[in-house]
């Protein structure tokens, strides 16, 4: 049966960075399409020293949340500061103190119903705090008991009412508040982890979203649904160091499929909890925050997106790709240095002489490696710290409201900054709404363009396009109505057609 992805609860703007992974799906992919081009076009605009404990930080969001129209960074630090950084310049706007260290990931959205604010959410310990965008003033402060090494919360309307609610996960607890007032809409004991964090997705297809969790308790794959907190299904998964789940439909049949996994071997399941399919990884994970799964595009050609898994010291292999098909491996990388569990990997359009996609990966050597997402091989890197232990968390948003995805950085014990880059290779900036392969359709299937060697064939009815060389210069531009060719050399391009962004490679 085909079923329908209904989208509900907590989104996040494409060319923002909202929460740990980015949103609540946890997939940790880019939406909107950067223009670099090796390690020569990230220029430097600006970078502040940021205390972080070795092995454990509070990675950046990226939204305005100050309401003055340019997007914002917020970040967390061992000293216990949460701090907003203006996007364009760094400045700070706001500086929070906690009791504790912050090594959650702020989450951000609205909690008062009013899209015109934005509201920040994070914890220290087992508490959970929410403040106000626009100075940083507390609104409520909630306890889920026990502690964490991450606790990044999730907002999400769990009820229908309306309102946005926060979850989130500690060694005792899964809790959910109320996003206006912080009380109590549930606490389970199911799904619970001090080193996890849960996905969102309605699994059930009721209306309302559920809340997906792997415990590091437990070993349990818990569903639990978002109105009560019971529990929908429980899926045993044994093995050390659990990791945050994905939720997301991977093969496009309308429905949920949630990836899970821990050192020995990754999971697929359905959205009822029956498995899909086991891959053996053999991959070492950080024991205070586990190294999660990603997943990008389809690389293997099968129309299925894949997944990639990244590992700490121990394994001979530091990243895998896994088929989101059958689970087998596509290829693997030992030639890596390890990464963190803190620092989940990011998959993206970023390097735009590259005909696929990219893996964003920062080592502990203090090295943000650019990889070629079908192949697994470095296309080039970027010294940015020093080690044993300099990994980074790395993010693409636009940080100046100039359309322009930016490069952001989080660097760890080795490497204590927040550093943020721009692209020498912008030329005219396009984002790209959603998959970046989505302007290859229109809603009734119609293919809207196609290569035929070095002829791009584009269709539309009174819509315009744009092409774009690799360095951002402008090769076309106009109206297509009906059919229009046209003619590119070989090489790497940004085809905007309509409201969408994409790749195209002429051989």
């Amino acid at each position: 049966m085909i079923g329908i992805i209904l989208i509900v609860g907590q989104s996040c703007p494409p060319n923002a960075w909202c929460g740990f992974k980015r949103d609540n799906s946890g997939n940790g992919r880019s939406m909107a399409t950067a223009v670099f081009a090796g390690s020569s076009s990230l220029t430097l605009l600006w970078q502040t020293p940021l205390s972080a404990a070795t092995g454990i930080y509070s990675g950046p969001a990226v939204i305005d949340v100050t309401g003055d129209g340019t997007p914002d960074i917020i970040v967390g630090d061992n000293n216990g500061n949460l701090k907003c950084f203006n996007g364009p310049d760094g400045t700070i706007h706001w500086n929070v103190s906690a009791s504790s260290a912050i090594y959650s990931t702020p989450a951000v959205g609205e909690l008062d119903g009013d899209p015109a604010t934005k509201e920040i959410v994070f914890t220290y310990g087992g508490v959970v705090k929410a403040v106000r965008g626009s100075d940083g003033s507390t609104i409520w402060t909630a306890t889920c008991g026990g502690s964490t090494y991450n606790g990044s919360p999730r907002i999400v309307d769990l009820n229908g009412d309306g309102q946005n609610d926060v979850v989130v996960s500690t060694s005792y607890n899964i809790c959910a508040f109320n996003g206006s007032d912080g009380s109590t809409l549930w606490t389970s004991s199911s799904g619970r982890g001090r080193s996890t964090v849960p996905a969102i997705g309605d699994i059930n297809h009721d209306g309302f979203p559920d809340v997906i969790a792997y415990s590091d308790q437990t070993n349990d794959v818990v569903a639990l649904s978002g109105p009560s907190g019971s529990v929908i299904w429980t899926y045993h998964l044994s093995g050390y160091y659990p990791s945050s789940p994905v939720v997301e439909d991977i093969d496009g049949d309308g429905h949920y499929d949630i990836i899970a996994s821990n050192e020995d071997r990754m999971v697929r399941l359905s959205e009822d909890g029956s498995l899909v399919w086991t891959s053996y990884l053999g991959m070492n994970f950080s024991g205070d925050a586990h190294e999660s799964p990603v997943v990008g595009w389809d690389i293997d050609g099968d129309g299925i997106k894949d997944i990639f898994q990244s590992a700490y010291s121990g394994s001979s292999s530091k990243l895998k790709a896994i088929s989101g098909a059958t689970g087998s491996i596509i290829w693997s990388n030992s030639s890596l240095v390890e990464t963190h569990g803190s620092a989940p990997i990011t998959v993206g359009e970023f390097e735009s002489t590259n005909p696929g996609y990219e893996i964003l990966y920062n080592d502990h050597s203090g090295r943000l490696n650019v990889i070629d997402a079908q192949s697994g091989t470095v296309l080039w890197y970027h010294t940015y710290g020093s080690g044993p232990f300099g990994s980074g968390y790395s993010v693409l948003a636009d940080v100046d409201g100039d359309t322009c995805i930016d490069f952001i950085l989080r660097g760890e014990s080795d490497s204590p900054k927040l550093a943020v880059y721009t692209s020498s290779s912008y030329g005219t900036c396009r984002i790209s709404y959603d998959d970046p392969t989505a302007v290859a359709e229109l809603p009734n299937d119609e293919t809207v363009f196609s290569l035929r060697g070095h002829t791009l064939i584009l269709r539309g009815k009174s819509t315009p396009f744009m092409i774009l060389s690799a360095d951002g210069r402008t090769v076309a531009e106009g109206i297509v109505d009906g059919q229009k060719s046209v003619h590119l050399k070989a090489g790497t391009y940004l085809l905007r057609l309509g409201g969408n962004t994409t790749k195209i490679t002429v051989r």
